[in-house]
């Protein structure tokens, strides 16, 4: 068979740590065209990508990879295990063979331990710590010992995704290079740096970032409309004041009556000044920072339980951008898989099976001021 390699990411931005990951991935498999599952506008951890989908998606075919799909929201802005489903899930449709990630141990059998933990079942609901310390707490009685550092948790949870899917796609952990995944400062030494670091310095007008972003990325950066959750907090706060509890009870993720409380704290003057002093005024033990901020999203958005039953019952896939490579691998996908492959989206794919990224293209065009949905064709990105 064919061999075809993925990776499944963000790229908020794309720094020369992700290039290289992609050099080490074109080092194993020189010929593989190469597939990219990328979360679209808004991400994992709950937070607006920092320049939109479109450039992200030109950056990285600028440097390596030959098809860019997107992760929907609802796929994209999940907690660690869900994310990585539905990355699985995106390159088992696109017929990928080998999946390579980041890792803070790539020696980790991370296969093995999905084994040993994929049926895990333990007391979640103890007041007195979050889901996330509870689960880590199960994982290390199982396996021996922790696994906690944020990429190994996204590793272990691809294998768990792949064991789901009975995928048979061959994991590959890349060891973590210089930087690690929450450095906040950029280093002296070195070209590599953290994504967070990045951001923290563009955001406080430090322009000492060219040796840590290759030219592509660095030319987006100077001149796109750079995106934070302050840009939105404005549109957060009316959600919250203009619905009473009853209604945001229906937001998904919403759980435990905290909807009152971020009703309350957007409220108080002292608390509703900007998203970090409402967040950390709504944040208890048993909601993470993380947790709030993915719930902010769909609140901002307004997605309801009854979204996210909807996109699990029909997920889709989203075409971003190809190249010749991967416009062969798309063609062979389209033959195969039973869900839709959307290329170019119809008002009535906006209306009904797209109607939540639709939603957030809209508002996060309302920032950056670029259509994201509607006209929009995907990037044919010509490597010659």
């Amino acid at each position: 068979m064919k061999s075809i390699v993925g990776i499944i990411t963000e790229y908020n931005p794309f720094h020369n740590g992700h290039l290289y990951q992609i050099k080490q991935v074109k080092k194993a498999f020189p010929n593989a065209p190469l597939v990219i599952a990328m979360s679209g506008n808004f991400l994992q951890r709950g937070e607006p990508a920092i320049i939109d989908k479109w450039h992200r998606a030109k950056e990285c075919l600028a440097n390596g990879a030959d098809l860019v799909m997107e992760m929907p929201v609802l796929a994209a802005v999940q907690a660690a295990d869900r994310f990585a489903y539905y990355g699985v899930w995106t390159h088992f449709q696109m017929g990928v063979t080998d999946l390579f990630f980041g890792a803070e141990h790539s020696d980790y059998d991370f296969m093995n331990f999905a084994k040993i933990v994929k049926d895990i079942k333990g007391d979640f609901t103890k007041r007195n710590e979050s889901f996330a310390r509870s689960y880590q707490r199960i994982i290390t009685e199982k396996i021996g010992h922790s696994v906690e550092q944020p990429n190994d948790l996204l590793g272990l949870a691809y294998a768990k995704a792949n064991l789901k899917l009975n995928a048979n796609i061959n994991l590959h952990p890349i060891q973590r290079k210089n930087a690690n995944y929450h450095d906040m400062h950029l280093q002296e030494t070195g070209t590599i740096a953290s994504a967070s670091a990045i951001r923290r310095a563009l955001f406080n007008n430090d322009d000492e970032i060219e040796k840590f972003v290759p030219a592509e990325t660095l030319s987006d950066l100077l001149s796109q409309r750079l995106v934070s959750w302050d840009d939105f907090w404005m549109h957060l706060k009316m959600e919250l004041l203009t619905h009473n509890p009853e209604e945001l009870a229906e937001i998904y993720g919403m759980s435990e009556g905290i909807q009152y409380r971020m009703i309350e704290m957007a409220n108080r003057s002292e608390t509703s000044q900007n998203f970090e002093s409402w967040i950390k005024a709504v944040k208890n033990k048993r909601f993470t920072y993380t947790r709030l901020s993915r719930l902010a999203v769909m609140t901002l958005l307004h997605v309801t339980k009854s979204d996210f039953e909807k996109f699990q019952q029909m997920p889709y896939l989203r075409v971003l951008g190809f190249t010749s490579k991967g416009r062969e691998v798309l063609h062979n996908a389209k033959k195969k898989t039973e869900f839709p492959i959307i290329t170019n989206v119809s008002a009535d794919d906006k209306r009904k099976i797209m109607n939540v990224d639709y939603k957030a293209g809209k508002m996060y065009q309302s920032i950056n001021g670029t259509e994201q949905d509607l006209k929009n064709m995907p990037i044919m990105f010509n490597k010659e």
